[in-house]
């Protein structure tokens, strides 16, 4: 711990099996002669009828670990409706977490990490049917899936372009993944690419289509929100709960450290400070908007900073901020080992979804999650909806308060 007057700057220091069970499907005449083309002959086998049937799926590569979040939300939703319509019980299989842009340890194995380490498994079990990767190895003892589908945008340069729910099965555009999470082996008895519009109730159509026993989904990101920010949304969005281990790391530095009632801001910087110049301001008038809301909050003088910034920027800023106690979660080795940089991330996100007053970065996922987990924990939206800005932009827009719907 480093002191400085009144200023107190803390620096808190499966590889899974890849065997599988091939199914055969039977698929809906208006894709016979396409499979025709492809050589494939299909079997229904009655049965298997009472048996789950599973979606796994894909984001794009660069995607980060919120936007991820969201896209599973979207594939919950989907699995929703298609259980409400099909006559089979389906079940979404998480795919594992790879080493993301942000994720920036390199001495740490950051791959084939499975959603327990970060999230609550059990409560997302509870409003949505999911199994993580292994476990459908282990119930399947799968050697191919069915089908695998590459979803992509449809041409842009269409005439008299109008917004609908649409798709159809065209030519691939580009590369298409068949190596899914380093799976050297897996196989797909169908493989064909989609060009897709609309939300992601309207893959069931996809489904029905081809009639699989197990199919995966590559850039789920394209498929949109059903009904963003609906009683259905927020039901799955409140059981994505992190795990207890990050929620105890987190109580842990709060108990040694912030001992109080805090402010938390979070500094998103990095490529923002280029991406969105208007949106990220500078050191020091981050500085001065944090004291201008200390200001405001009666007898609060310690501010929690979550930050990709560089230490060199969080020293300036306290540098800034010597008048106040400011604090930054630094994990120490045999913590970022356990948790890797996806939970230190997170724990970020629990200490700043606990504190009076939230200020955030605007276009930010990572500020917009924190936003909802305070929803969820029930504070106020005058607490929670707030965000920096930029130097020469001192009225920018605050953040949309998308409230709770029970």
């Amino acid at each position: 711990m480093k002191t400085m007057g009144h200023r107190t700057c803390s620096w808190n220091a499966l590889v899974f099996f890849t065997t599988f069970l091939l199914f055969r499907c039977s698929m809906c005449s208006d894709l016979k002669n396409h499979l025709s083309d492809e050589g494939e002959s299909f079997v229904s086998h009655s049965v298997f009828d009472t048996l789950p049937r599973f979606v796994l799926y894909d984001v794009n590569k660069p995607e980060g670990f919120n936007l991820r979040r969201d896209v599973f939300i979207r594939m919950a939703s989907f699995i929703h409706y298609l259980n409400k319509k099909s006559k089979y019980q389906w079940i979404l299989v998480l795919p594992p977490w790879h080493r993301l842009y942000h994720w920036r340890s390199t001495n740490i194995m950051q791959d084939h990490l499975p959603w327990s380490l970060f999230f609550n498994v059990e409560s997302i079990k509870k409003t949505t049917p999911v199994v993580e990767l292994h476990e459908f190895f282990q119930i399947n003892k799968l050697r191919s899936l069915d089908a695998h589908v590459t979803l992509q945008h449809f041409n842009s340069f269409e005439e008299n372009p109008e917004y609908f729910d649409k798709w159809e099965i065209t030519n691939c555009k580009g590369h298409v993944q068949s190596e899914f999470w380093n799976l050297k082996n897996l196989t797909y008895t169908l493989s064909l690419c989609i060009s897709f519009q609309g939300s992601s109730t309207l893959l069931a159509e996809i489904i029905e289509e081809l009639q699989p026993r197990t199919i995966i989904f590559d850039h789920a990101e394209l498929a949109l929100h059903n009904f963003y920010s609906g009683k259905e949304y927020w039901a799955i969005r409140k059981s994505m709960q992190f795990s207890n281990n990050l929620h105890e790391v987190a109580k842990g530095f709060k108990k040694k450290y912030l001992k109080q009632d805090y402010m938390c801001a979070h500094l998103r910087r990095r490529d923002f400070v280029y991406g969105h110049p208007n949106n990220v301001p500078s050191i020091k008038e981050t500085a001065t908007q944090i004291k201008d809301k200390l200001n405001l909050l009666n007898n609060i003088d310690t501010v929690y900073i979550a930050t990709d910034s560089s230490k060199e920027e969080f020293l300036e800023l306290c540098e800034y901020l010597q008048d106040y106690k400011v604090f930054k979660f630094i994990a120490d080795e045999e913590t970022l080992n356990r948790y890797l940089d996806g939970g230190i991330a997170i724990i970020d996100q629990i200490i700043c979804s606990q504190a009076i007053y939230f200020i955030g970065t605007s276009h930010s996922t990572f500020s917009f999650r924190i936003q909802e987990e305070r929803e969820i924990l029930g504070f106020p939206v005058e607490t929670t909806f707030n965000c920096f800005c930029g130097d020469n932009n001192k009225e920018c827009t605050q953040p949309t308060k998308w409230r709770l719907v029970e």
